[in-house]
């Protein structure tokens, strides 16, 4: 998960703000969308998660994408439009999203997940993105499973799995992935290892490039740092 810092409100945002809070939130998001505010919400967050999505860190390019209301707004009407309950997850034409990439609805993570898009998260246990470190709550093993950080107390080892689940961040796509990223990881640190002024020059583009699973990235080369 990334830790996502907003900064300022958009300017159409801004404008929807000043107005009263939606008694019906979806209509009132859709309507929202045809005079581009969504646009304008898109091309500020994108450059924000450096195009990964905010819950499982892949590409957001790579299955499309949608901006994500991080609490649910059928649930919370007045962070219907609140900018830091906004952000981008990835996957958006659910319809062709089996046909192309074979991700059954099952299978679908993050904001499209069953859980998470049924609104069946406890909300005092769900983990945002916008919390600080939330990054460093998780931990990522070489075999692609997500788990909780070492250090973690009972009730945040009770919120990480709880997120875990809600967001289906234990698939078997995303820890295959996850674990294929890892073996490569490795693979190069193996390649440079008696070259300590390489490797760290090798750490250092790869991580400033922001690539897909920053996260399981940093943890896995802090070990050669």
């Amino acid at each position: 998960m990334l830790e996502l810092i907003h900064g300022d409100v958009p300017y159409k945002l801004k404008k929807r703000q000043e107005k009263e809070t939606p008694i019906k939130p979806k209509k009132a998001w859709t309507s929202f969308g045809r005079g581009n505010g969504k646009t304008e919400i898109r091309d500020n967050l994108y450059p924000l998660q450096k195009g990964l999505c905010v819950y499982c860190e892949e590409q957001l390019d790579k299955y499309g994408f949608h901006i994500e209301h991080i609490l649910s707004k059928d649930k919370n009407h007045r962070l219907t439009f609140e900018y830091t309950n906004l952000s981008l997850s990835c996957m958006k034409k659910l319809d062709e999203l089996e046909k192309n990439y074979g991700i059954t609805k099952e299978s679908r993570s993050c904001g499209h997940s069953i859980l998470k898009s049924e609104n069946q998260y406890i909300e005092i246990l769900f983990i945002k993105p916008t919390e600080k470190k939330c990054n460093l709550l998780f931990s990522y093993i070489s075999n692609g499973k997500i788990t909780y950080s070492i250090n973690s107390s009972d009730f945040n080892k009770l919120r990480i799995n709880h997120t875990i689940k809600v967001l289906n961040l234990d698939c078997r796509r995303l820890e295959r992935d996850r674990r294929e990223i890892l073996e490569e990881i490795y693979k190069a640190v193996k390649d440079l290892q008696y070259n300590k002024e390489a490797l760290n020059d090798f750490i250092t583009l790869e991580l400033d490039r922001k690539p897909s699973f920053i996260s399981a990235r940093e943890e896995h080369y802090k070990i050669f740092q």
